[in-house]
């Protein structure tokens, strides 16, 4: 395979997975969303996005830096929602 379009499609990946978050982020910020997810898978996924971003930087991949950091953004905003939402 052609190393450029691999990259592309790595980025194209990337911006695939980090987009998942943001219909329920948006619709919590906007007052339209359902519940939030629970405290715990997202705990567990900024945990393990930690691990991946101690990896990429280690290996200074640009992509999984790029990734991890937009995924560490967007779970921070869902768990400040989490813990300061009125029950």
């Amino acid at each position: 395979m052609n190393k450029s379009i691999a990259n592309l499609a790595g980025w194209a990946g990337m911006l695939l997975l980090q987009c998942a978050t943001v219909p329920t982020l948006l619709g919590q910020i906007l007052g339209e969303g359902g519940p939030l997810p629970p405290a715990s898978l997202v705990i567990m996924v900024w945990s393990g996005l930690a691990l991946y971003m101690l990896r990429a930087v280690a290996d200074n991949d640009k992509l999984y830096m790029t990734s991890n950091g937009i995924g560490l953004f967007f779970n921070s905003i869902l768990m400040a929602l989490i813990i300061f939402s009125p029950a």
